[in-house]
């Protein structure tokens, strides 16, 4: 490498490199070879073979390998259908069930861990943590530089997000297209960022992070619009890999869906990290958090079709409107809170994200579905009473629901979905621009709006 080269580069960060590297989505890969131990109650039997983490059919760690003596001792734990000790280099690895099991010259065994698997020390303190993340959508964030043999490639990869206690680093895959390609081709799963984690205040423990990842993840899968999270999270000390845990936390099979965050930009993401990392701290506030995002995800992504889809966004909405006007803003008390019809409770919460209760001009079918019932009076109206028609089964809902056009249903799901999306983002105070689901244009970039509430002005 030409040190002129290096030389004018040397102010750019480095882009963060991880060992677990996938090339396609959905391969496996391998955490451990060698032997390990089963053990259950008095009996500790010794697999040679090999630890892996799989994606499919269901994500996490499975197990495979030989025993070659005392086959007897293998079969009766078999048997007991019991989860038993998987020990790793002397160390408790996780709580493993035998699946299969085959004999001949040797006893081939297969099986999978439950919940937790961690390789290494947990009780170990560290510098640094460092993660992978699956399936996030594209970000073009701050400069980085990858070196190699052959020179030095700058990208704009890197989101910065920071809060009073850590610093974190997340850095897209320098060959993210390609491997969005193959996710694109295949479905499923596929490593496309590396993140770093530093405690301003000192070392950090595995028990003590569990909580802050968690809390990345929830806001990972809001700005993803579906469910992601930190895998594959490793203790580093002085660049040596000290623990490393391999639990399969939640995340989503690839499918693609709308979100309302820029691609091309993270202005604002860690401001609004900062919100929500506040937010968080606060027991009662996290479930809201937890929970609203649930159903945001769910319904974004079209987990129950359209008609499910609906009854998830007006539950979101329902949960938002009781949590942000009536728990903390006390907008209403007692009775009047209580008595409030569910139209009115949807009114209410547009008025305070400053949003017409008119309908969008792009929804021409949802518009036209208004116009020729003269029981609906705006579009919290048509919602209320779409969504009434489809979780009430008496015969007049039932026939009310048979005759609303499929585009109009699609397009009241499409509504809800953003009133979710601003709602939740006037709570953690977002002041810029997003992305309209309901503005009617094709082109992504001419979907950009400021935000309902705000008074600035986008730039031209």
């Amino acid at each position: 490498m030409n040190n002129k080269l290096l030389n004018i580069f040397k102010d750019q960060p480095d882009i963060i490199n991880s060992i677990y590297e996938m090339d396609e989505a959905n391969s496996s890969i391998i955490i451990y070879k060698g032997p390990f131990i089963i053990k259950l109650e008095d009996k500790e039997i010794i697999i040679k073979g090999a630890i892996q983490f799989e994606w499919f059919p269901n994500s996490g760690v499975t197990f495979s390998g030989i025993q070659e003596s005392s086959i007897f001792d293998i079969n009766e734990i078999f048997n007991k259908n019991s989860y038993f000790d998987l020990v790793l280099d002397g160390t408790f690895f996780g709580k493993g069930l035998l699946t299969n099991i085959s004999f001949g010259s040797n006893a081939h065994v297969k099986g999978i861990l439950s919940q937790q698997a961690i390789k290494g020390d947990k009780t170990i303190a560290v510098s640094k943590i460092k993660f992978l993340i699956p399936n996030l959508r594209e970000f073009y964030g701050l400069s980085v530089k990858k070196v190699t043999d052959k020179g030095i490639s700058c990208y704009k990869n890197r989101i910065i997000l920071e809060n009073d206690n850590y610093n974190i680093i997340i850095d897209k895959c320098h060959n993210y297209k390609e491997l969005q390609d193959s996710l694109n081709s295949k479905g499923g799963y596929i490593f496309q960022y590396v993140g770093e984690l530093v405690n301003k205040k000192g070392s950090i423990l595995l028990d003590d992070i569990k909580d802050t990842m968690h809390c990345l993840g929830m806001y990972l899968s809001f700005l993803n619009g579906r469910r992601t999270s930190a895998l594959f999270i490793q203790g580093i000390y002085e660049e040596e890999i000290i623990w490393c845990d391999y639990t399969n936390y939640v995340v989503d099979s690839y499918k693609y869906v709308f979100s309302w965050t820029q691609e091309h930009s993270t202005i604002g993401l860690n401001e609004l990290w900062q919100e929500f990392s506040n937010l968080w701290q606060d027991k009662d506030d996290r479930n809201f958090l937890i929970s609203a995002i649930h159903w945001y995800n769910e319904a974004n992504c079209n987990s129950g079709y359209v008609e499910g889809s609906i009854i998830m966004a007006q539950t979101a909405l329902e949960l938002i409107y009781n949590w942000l006007l009536i728990e903390n803003k006390k907008i209403l008390i007692g009775r009047d809170a209580e008595n409030i019809s569910a139209t009115n409770k949807i009114r209410l919460l547009l008025s305070h994200l400053n949003i017409s209760y008119d309908v969008p001009s792009a929804f021409g079918n949802l518009k036209l579905f208004i116009n020729e019932d003269q029981n609906v009076i705006d579009a919290p109206d048509a919602v209320v009473q779409i969504r009434n028609a489809i979780v009430h089964s008496q015969e007049e809902k039932r026939k009310k629901l048979s005759s609303i056009h499929y585009k109009a249903k699609y397009e009241t799901l499409k509504l809800c979905i953003w009133y979710v999306e601003m709602a939740l983002l006037s709570i953690l105070n977002f002041d810029n621009i997003y992305l309209n689901r309901c503005s009617g244009e094709t082109n992504i970039s001419d979907t950009k709006q400021l935000v309902p509430w705000t008074k600035k002005k986008i730039k031209t």
